[in-house]
């Protein structure tokens, strides 16, 4: 078969230009010359001569006609004699007719209007030049145009046979690249595909600059083709492709991005239809290989490694998988554009090729492809993937519109999978339900939850995915949306918070905001029941954060209906979390919201301002908000005790607030005041017992009493009755109502005698006794404290002593000395035991008991008379004596100043009288007048030194007044020196007037 006709080579004008010149100068065209004629020559210079302008004609001369030209040759060839002149027009001459016939031929004519086969012509004049030019160089051109008529004329075997004469005379000539191909044309119409590989292959060895390589490419292609050479044939194509679509300006690095496609779209129409049917030869022959290969493609993959990479690769995976696709083979067309993704995965073509991957898998009715596929499209061509952030625009524009689609179609396809199995696993639980204890349907229950689960976060993935690849995308609010809810199925509640509020308060407005909100909100409660493990916080952390989100659903959807509940529960949660302020703040607006919300929730709010007022120590407001409440509640109502009481808290918080700032009377009127607003409450009771507590403070000793008395009669069974005697007690001391004070004291020590409150009691009652003059209750109150308690040593001590001060009213000496005794013993306890405390009033009281018992031996021994005998007589006042020195020394050891002058001046006394009773002893009968002197004068020498000795005491005691210390034991002291030396110490005191005169 022929495919092409020899190319037509332009006639040389100049070569005729140059023929006609020679024919001129050989006197061709005149038979006749002239002799040459004569000029005159001018004397003049050029300056002097004048040359008429000769004008410029510039209109060009017709082109003569390819028939004209040949009859002019035809006309000019027997008038040239010269042999090389007539050798070039008979060339010029073949070569016109041979153009001539070419153009005839065209227009479908072989013979002219003068009935002229002119492609014969052109023949015959070609063999006539071969015949009388044999050895001619231009024979070279002769051949070739001979060989290119006689195809023209059909004489194919002809043709032939001139081009291997041509090959033979001229094996080097610049139409060999076009000879190969003829001849190799000539083979392959006959069968002779062997000859026609060799003919092709010489045309390509010629170079790829020849017009005929890529054809010969082509047909070398089709003759491998045709000796079942496959590989050959492929190759043999690809050299047609390379030289059709070049990658010389094509760096290796940019291979991948170079748009193969467009480049075949610009070629011309022929070279465009050859290009692509050799992809379409191409594609058929890879998959003629299709069983030597596991994936349909690996035979252009194998092909390509042999060869090189190709920039233009994709265009036959494209091919071959459109070939299978055609042939409804879909699983085998997905598989070669699979292929293509895995072996050019950084091509610009390869997302392209995964999209109808994905489509042959649709048309094909292969579902279980399809969506793993769009998977591994997202992870592989995503923003999260490897290539996305290597691409440019173009790429990611081109590619964004399946990454659209798919994320759609996986995010839905995963929440749709999740809430099926949600529903599936309520199933499962409402079955294990109906069978307790069946484990088995448990964990499949529990094995449902998980793969929910995982469905939803895998669809939260992608709708996150799309919402970061699609931002300003118009369909990204509502995926949004549906991020949040597979967020908030999973129990990823803090992420589904930050979803649905990025939805809820974005500056655009959304369909479905007050919804997302509300979502968030549910979200934040959730998370009050179970945590979430994804965000660690604390629980008032995320409350803080719930709080904040339900203030913004309220603000910003006030008109939906869940609002007042929204901000109900937001004023309990503050109220729970003491943000009172706040809380109330909250109520204030719940009631004040129209419609009006639930009386119920009225009542709740209500409650919670009052509350709040009450915790915030605004208790002037929290009494008027109880009050209004109590009036508003029904009489039957089961809260109003509790109002009650809560009124009744405020007003006491009053009080307890006015005690702080020591307002008593202010605060003593508050407590009042519970009393007679809210009789009937606990709180009453602190109130009554406070305000006597306060009144006794303000020194309101009766009213305070009579709320004590009362106190104790109402409520005898309250804990707080256990201090009322105590203030009682303390109210009648302070009111002087000595005889309720002690009658009350003596209550509490018969109520528990041996303690430490009865001791005390009693002690006190004994003393009001005797203040008030009950002197016989008084004695027997001072004698049983006496009797039974001995410690503390001052209170036992001062019950000792007031009861011998009784029993000496009484003149009852033996129990007034009794207990004198019990005050010596006591101070001796005190002195021998380091764990009771003597005291100066201990000593006194115990030197006190001494003198008494000291005067009574002094007594004693004052009553003792000397009488005869004598001897006798002063031996038992001798031993008297010593016993009252004895006594009063021991009075003298307590070192008590009041009783050391006593003391002192009765031992001065005791000699003093011992002196005065020696002189005044009895007397002798039976003695003379001398012998009665004698007597007198050893009396008086045996009387001296107790008279001395007397003096000396009396002044010692008496020169104590020159320290400051004067009493009456001093005094008596002075007054027995005026009877022992009168001399010295009875002296008249003289007055000496001092005279002004001096002055």
């Amino acid at each position: 078969m022929m495919y092409h006709h020899f190319g037509s080579r332009p006639l040389l004008f100049s070569t005729l230009v140059c023929v006609l010149l020679s024919a001129c100068s050989t006197g061709l065209f005149d038979p006749k010359p002239t002799a040459p004629k004569k000029f005159n020559i001018s004397s003049k210079t050029l300056g002097e001569s004048y040359f008429a302008p000769i004008p410029i004609d510039n209109t060009l001369l017709p082109e003569p006609s390819l028939e004209q030209l040949r009859a002019d040759y035809a006309a000019l060839l027997p008038r040239v004699t010269e042999p090389e002149t007539k050798k070039i027009v008979q060339y010029r001459l073949a070569d016109l007719t041979a153009v001539l016939a070419e153009r005839q031929l065209e227009s479908g004519l072989l013979v002219n209007q003068q009935g002229e086969n002119i492609l014969q012509s052109a023949v015959k004049q070609y063999q006539d030049l071969l015949v009388s030019q044999p050895q001619q160089e231009s024979n070279m051109e002769v051949l070739y145009q001979l060989a290119k008529a006689h195809e023209q004329l059909g004489q194919v075997e002809q043709s032939y046979l001139t081009l291997q004469q041509l090959l033979v005379a001229f094996p080097v000539n610049p139409y060999l690249a076009e000879v190969y191909f003829r001849l190799g044309e000539i083979a392959f119409n006959r069968n002779n595909y062997a000859a026609a590989v060799e003919a092709y292959q010489n045309v390509l060895s010629q170079g790829t600059q020849s017009a005929y390589y890529a054809t010969s490419a082509y047909m070398l292609g089709w003759s491998f083709f045709k000796r079942n050479q496959n590989i050959q044939a492929l190759e043999a194509f690809t050299l047609l492709l390379d030289n059709s679509l070049p990658s010389d300006i094509i760096a290796q690095t940019m291979m991948a991005q170079f748009d193969s496609q467009a480049q075949i779209d610009a070629l011309g129409l022929g070279e465009k239809r050859l290009v692509n049917d050799t992809i379409r030869i191409m594609s058929l022959l890879f998959s003629y290989q299709e069983n030597q290969y596991e994936n349909r493609a690996d035979s252009i993959v194998e092909h390509f490694t042999r060869v090189g990479a190709r920039h233009y690769e994709y265009v036959l995976y494209d091919q071959l998988a459109q070939l299978y696709l055609n042939q409804s083979r879909f699983k085998d067309s997905a598989d070669v554009y699979q292929r293509f993704t895995l072996v050019h995965a950084k091509h610009f073509q390869a997302p392209i090729f995964a999209v109808k991957e994905i489509d042959a898998y649709i048309l094909g009715k292969f579902p279980t492809q399809v969506l793993p596929a769009k998977d591994l499209f997202v992870q592989r061509y995503g923003i999260h993937g490897e290539y996305w952030p290597r691409w440019g625009v173009v790429q990611q524009e081109r590619v964004a519109p399946f990454l659209s689609q798919y994320l759609q179609e996986l995010a839905v396809f995963e929440h749709s999978r999740a809430q099926m199995l949600g529903a599936k696993r309520q199933g499962v639980s409402s079955s294990s339900e109906a069978t307790l204890g069946n484990l088995n349907e448990e964990a499949v229950a529990a094995d449902l939850q998980t793969q929910a689960t995982s469905s939803y976060l895998q669809a939260a993935a992608w709708y996150r995915e799309f919402i970061a690849t699609f931002y300003n995308d118009p369909v990204t609010p509502s995926l949004r949306f549906s991020l949040g809810e597979a967020l908030f199925a999973a129990g990823h509640y803090a992420e589904a918070i930050d979803t649905f509020e990025a939805y809820a308060y974005a500056a655009d407005t959304y369909p479905q905001a007050a919804e997302a909100a509300y979502a968030a909100i549910l979200a934040y409660r959730q998370i009050q029941l179970v945590g979430d493990e994804t965000r660690p916080q604390s629980q008032e952390q995320w409350l803080d954060q719930q709080l904040a989100s339900q203030d913004q659903f309220v603000e910003q959807f006030a008109s939906d209906s869940r609002a007042p509940e929204v901000l109900y529960i937001a004023m309990q949660q503050r109220f729970s979390l003491a943000r009172y302020q706040q809380a109330i703040d909250n109520a204030q607006r719940l009631l004040a919201w129209q419609p009006a919300i639930a009386p119920a929730n009225i009542k709740a709010s209500m409650l919670v301002i009052a509350h709040s007022q009450f915790a915030l120590e605004d208790y002037v407001a929290a009494e008027t908000s109880y009050q209004h409440i109590a009036l508003e509640l029904a009489a039957n109502d089961p809260s109003k005790a509790d109002i009650q009481e809560r009124l009744a808290a405020s007003v006491y918080k009053q009080g307890e607030l006015n005690v702080k700032q020591h307002y008593l009377p202010l605060a003593v009127n508050d407590f009042l005041r519970v009393i007679a607003l809210a009789p009937q409450t606990s709180i009453r009771i602190n109130a009554q017992y406070d305000a006597a507590t306060y009144l006794l403070e303000m020194q309101d000793w009766q009213q305070a009493i009579d709320l004590l008395e009362d106190f104790k009669q109402r409520f005898s069974d309250n804990s707080l009755t256990e201090g009322i005697d105590d203030k009682l007690i303390y109210a009648y001391q302070q009111n002087e109502n000595w005889q309720q004070a002690a009658d009350k004291l003596m209550v509490l020590w018969q109520a528990s005698p041996a303690s430490e409150e009865g001791r005390q009691a009693l002690y006190v009652a004994a003393q009001y006794f005797n203040k008030i003059g009950q002197k016989q209750a008084a004695l027997a109150a001072y004698r049983s404290y006496a009797h039974a308690f001995t410690l503390p040593l001052a209170e036992a001590n001062e019950a000792r002593f007031v009861l011998s001060e009784m029993y000496r009213q009484a003149n009852d000496d033996t129990k007034r000395r009794f207990w004198l005794q019990k005050l010596i013993d006591g101070d001796q306890q005190a002195l021998a035991d380091p764990a009771i405390e003597r005291t100066d009033r201990s000593r006194y009281l115990a030197a006190m008991s001494a003198l008494v018992f000291a005067q009574d031996k002094f007594n004693h021994f004052k009553q003792i008379k000397l009488s005869l005998p004598l001897k006798k007589s002063l031996a038992l006042k001798k031993s008297a004596q010593t016993d009252t020195l004895a006594a009063f020394n021991q009075v003298l050891d307590y070192q008590v100043a009041e009783f050391v002058t006593a003391a002192n001046f009765y031992l001065a006394d005791i000699y003093h009288q011992l002196a005065k009773d020696l002189m005044n002893s009895s007397l002798p009968q039976n003695l003379n007048a001398l012998e009665l002197e004698q007597y007198t004068l050893l009396l008086e020498e045996q009387a001296f030194p107790f008279e001395e000795q007397a003096i000396t005491l009396h002044e010692t005691n008496a020169k104590r007044a020159w320290q400051g210390d004067y009493d009456k034991w001093i005094k008596q002291s002075f007054v027995a020196l005026e009877q022992l030396m009168p001399a010295r110490y009875r002296k008249a005191e003289q007055h000496v007037e001092l005279s002004n005169e001096i002055f």
